[in-house]
């Protein structure tokens, strides 16, 4: 018990630190000159290739930098909160130890009218156009490698194609409750067009007011992934599925949200199977935001990950 509590001690300090840095960053106490993605604290918009600008944030120091990769829809910075209140997410327990960076996709938000800092683009887009633009991003920023890349949702289809397409700049994935390309094969194509039409483009009504909103085209994002599915060989990854599933969305039947919830689960054993040094957490009393349930477990393994990227 007194070890816990001294852990607990060291954690929250840790906690406060990197809370403090960002109030002082946000009130401009933080020099100039430390703002730098390269060496640590960032906060602001970088300019990539073409002129468009996408917000970046960047917290701590060390390597391997973490990246974190939001689900559908979410703006970079919900990897700072829990359903503990407050800034207690991964984030924030992650970057006294190593350095990490959230950033915003075009047509995310938290709450409207809370949207997303990065310019927007024409909507649907795939995968691949994001995987383009964080590549962009982090190349144009000087974020420095290799990254451990943390996914969420439609966030781990996105580390997952990262790590194919420039496997030298990735040391290790942890895929958090992560959608797979083999969901459409495993439903009748009925089937997935439902389940595409009343989960992947059905936003809240909140979200909806959003006119840039962020809209995946997933047909095209999954035939991107199929053929780099394998890839790159040896890349160790944890795949931290949620215990419970999915609700029943409007205009489904109990039956339909059940079998999207098998199919689910399905997709997370192939996700598991992908690649001999994957390692699978379920994470016990958690839905699908696992990050926000339970950032605990979450930090845990992303620490682990950034633990192996250095050797140990």
């Amino acid at each position: 018990m007194s070890e816990r509590r001294s852990r607990g001690r060291g954690v929250t300090a840790a906690l406060c630190a990197a809370v403090m840095t960002t109030i002082l960053l946000a009130a401009g106490s933080v020099p100039a000159s430390a703002q730098s993605p390269a060496s640590g604290e960032f906060s602001g918009t970088v300019e990539i290739p073409g002129g468009r600008h996408l917000y970046l944030e960047c917290h701590g120091t060390g390597g391997p930098t973490v990246i974190f990769e939001a689900g559908l829809r979410s703006r970079g910075d919900i990897w700072w909160w829990s359903r503990e209140g407050g800034p207690t997410g991964v984030l924030p327990r992650v970057a006294p130890y190593t350095h990490a960076c959230i950033y915003d996709r075009p047509g995310t938000l938290a709450h409207f009218p809370q949207i997303s800092r990065s310019e927007p683009v024409p909507m649907p887009r795939s995968t691949g156009e994001v995987v383009a633009d964080l590549h962009a991003l982090l190349s144009t920023a000087g974020v420095p490698g290799p990254y451990v890349i943390v996914g969420a949702s439609t966030g781990g289809l996105i580390a997952r194609q990262y790590a194919a397409l420039y496997p030298t700049e990735v040391s290790g994935l942890v895929l958090v409750d992560a959608i797979s390309e083999a969901m459409e094969g495993m439903m009748r194509p009925r089937q997935f067009a439902r389940y595409n039409r009343l989960y992947l483009q059905s936003p809240s009504a909140d979200a909806a007011r959003y006119v840039n909103l962020e809209a995946i085209d997933f047909y095209r994002s999954f035939a991107e992934m199929k053929p780099l599915r394998h890839s790159p060989r040896g890349l160790p990854m944890f795949v931290i599925s949620a215990n419970y599933g999915f609700g029943v969305p409007t205009g489904a039947w109990k039956r339909f949200a059940a079998l999207v919830n098998r199919t689910w689960k399905r997709g997370q054993l192939y996700l598991a199977r992908l690649h001999p040094h994957t390692k699978r957490v379920v994470a016990f009393g958690s839905g699908h935001q696992v990050h926000v349930n339970r950032p605990g477990l979450v930090t845990r393994y992303v620490l682990r990950m950034v633990a192996r990227a250095r050797g140990g």
